[in-house]
């Protein structure tokens, strides 16, 4: 009970300093702009560090926003404010004063503005409908219907939509070589964003971070091992290391969550190390293997380098779907690069409306290299 009690507080302490907009980072869905007692025709509607951003020239013209471009500075002048966003810098300031955040910002080569900011600051009022999704701005001198009849608006709305054409993949994010630091960092990440994933975690490491494994399997994530020591000529020196390499993570994973870890990762993949007798033994010991579909190649890059780990994960996801693969794995891994890499990576799937899921023991997919349909 006390443990509960202070997770709650815990919960409870950080709404309150990461604030509401925060709180809409973490929902998925499709999204609304309503003005007045209407929905906006707003095709491209992005959340970012739980700020609603549209493109400032489709919202322009609904609120009749003089917008002037010129030098790379885009000026709105209205309610006699004079708002100012330098595309070269990414400042924006306010009759002169810069803005501490960033309201506008430069996206896909075109200025987006956050619906709140622009709202607020020439006189309109601001409604969120959580259930909805929608950020509803008006104006106390206009006549509108009510807040719950506006619901009523949102729902019809919502109802009128074409069904979408195609169901979007399911992408399984994994993160192999801890329990460290990092996973600590891409835990709150993936709990920010209310999106699951599975962790392969090395024995060595879990040696030392019992309380990282418990928390990462308290969250709802899968744990799955990844080997002892992750050493090549160890792991794969002879059937029997192998397996005890494998079963040693598992065990490790049974007795500090009282989960089961029947999912492995092999160290390196599993072509072309793991031999016939090694798959053998997985079997014989009820052992299920994941390799992966996308590689984002992490390891290679530096912090500054993460631009990089985000392309590779969007053209491999995009390639895989195309493909025709409904169940895509990205590999990623427990490091500094990837947890700087990680937010765009989920707000990009999202967006694309790609279904984020972590390890389902009873819905087993099969995903190795050596196309081994009892792994």
């Amino acid at each position: 009970m006390r443990k509960w009690a202070l997770v709650c507080s815990l919960a409870i302490i950080w709404i309150l300093f990461i604030g509401i907009d925060k709180v809409e980072a973490s929902e998925t869905g499709k999204r609304y702009v309503g003005l007045h007692d209407r929905i906006l025709p707003l095709e491209d509607i992005r959340v970012i560090d739980g700020d609603t951003k549209v493109p400032l020239m489709d919202i322009a013209k609904f609120l009749y926003l003089p917008v002037d471009v010129k030098n790379g500075k885009t000026t709105i002048r209205k309610s006699g404010k004079e708002i100012v966003f330098d595309s070269t810098t990414g400042v924006t300031t306010l009759d002169g004063a810069v803005q501490k955040w960033e309201p506008l910002a430069m996206i896909d080569d075109q200025v987006f503005i956050s619906v709140k900011y622009i709202a607020r600051e020439i006189g309109f009022q601001i409604e969120y409908f959580q259930k909805y999704h929608t950020i509803r701005i008006y104006r106390n001198d206009f006549n509108r219907i009510s807040h719950p009849a506006f619901e009523e608006v949102i729902q019809l709305h919502i109802d009128e939509q074409p069904p979408s054409q195609t169901s979007k993949a399911n992408v399984y994010l994994t993160f192999d070589d801890g329990p460290n630091q990092s996973t600590l960092k891409n835990l709150t990440t993936l709990e920010k964003y209310e999106v699951p994933a599975t962790f392969f975690f090395l024995g060595n490491q879990m040696k030392n971070n019992e309380s990282i494994v418990k928390t990462v399997s308290e969250s709802g994530h899968y744990i799955g091992s990844h080997s002892m020591t992750h050493d090549r000529a160890f792991v794969y020196g002879s059937t029997e290391s192998f397996i005890a390499e494998m079963a040693g993570g598992a065990e490790m994973i049974k007795e500090i969550t009282g989960k089961s870890a029947d999912l492995v990762r092999v160290p390196y993949g599993s072509v072309p190390h793991v031999t016939q007798g090694m798959q053998k033994s997985l079997i014989l010991h009820g052992f299920k293997m994941w390799d992966w579909d996308v590689d984002s190649n992490d390891w290679r890059y530096s912090d500054k380098q993460a631009g990089q780990i985000i392309k590779n994960v969007q053209d491999g996801v995009t390639k895989a779907a195309k493909s025709g693969d409904n169940n895509i794995i990205v590999l990623l891994h427990d490091r500094s690069q990837t947890t700087i890499a990680l937010p765009t990576i989920i707000e990009w799937l999202q967006k694309e409306g790609y279904n984020l899921k972590t390890y389902e023991p009873n819905e087993h997919i099969v995903q190795n290299f050596l196309h081994e349909q009892a792994l």
